[in-house]
């Protein structure tokens, strides 16, 4: 009796184990097959994604290659830049009105030299000079009618302060010349206080 009873109780286990195995493996299949197409799904979104910025970088390298669009714009822009610079220097050395008085800087060496101009505590100029002329015109009797980036106006009573005197030579233009300098003045120390009084400028009344 006790025999047939564990026989049954084992054979009972048995299947109730087989049964418990075959639910838990339908139930791993519809969650691999679940989980299958998860993946499948996050792969093609995935290359979705991938085949966009491929789109995306073929097109970046179309208008970033010699003779795109995007080269051939920062081409033309760098150009014209350069010639907006270059017209620039055209117009101020074309344009020279002899109702006007300016005053010219050059020098003489390898170095460039430290000029600096002042109105009173203002500062009107102040970089450094390259050696040879200076493109730069200081306009101390009326405005040129054409006005350049290199045309700057000053009062005739303006303070000019040079970092290496005797090196500095100023071209002045006075009033009713053109294109030649009435005087060549040779800056001997590091400030004039009143460039009209110490150059002994000809200023209408």
């Amino acid at each position: 009796m006790k025999r047939d009873f564990l026989v049954s109780f084992f054979a009972s286990l048995i299947v109730v184990a087989i049964l418990l195995f075959f639910v838990l493996s339908v139930f791993n299949f519809f969650f691999l097959k679940k989980l299958d197409a998860r993946v499948s799904e996050l792969e093609r979104t995935l290359q979705s994604k991938l085949n966009g910025y491929e789109d995306r970088l073929k097109t970046l390298e179309e208008l970033l290659k010699p003779n795109s669009i995007v080269s051939r714009y920062i081409t033309a822009y760098e150009y014209f830049e350069k010639s907006r610079i270059d017209f620039e220097k055209i117009f101020s050395e074309i344009e020279d009105d002899p109702t006007t008085g300016y005053i010219r800087i050059f020098v003489v060496g390898n170095d460039p030299v430290w000029i600096t101009i002042k109105n009173g505590e203002k500062i009107i100029f102040s970089r450094d000079i390259k050696p040879g002329l200076s493109p730069y015109r200081f306009f101390y009797y009326k405005e040129p009618k054409i006005a350049t980036d290199y045309d700057i106006v000053i009062p005739r009573n303006a303070t000019l302060i040079v970092g290496v005197p005797n090196r500095v030579f100023l071209l002045v233009f006075g009033v009713g010349t053109s294109h030649h300098p009435t005087k060549i003045v040779q800056v001997t120390q590091t400030r004039l206080e009143n460039i009209a009084r110490d150059l002994n400028l000809y200023i209408p009344r």
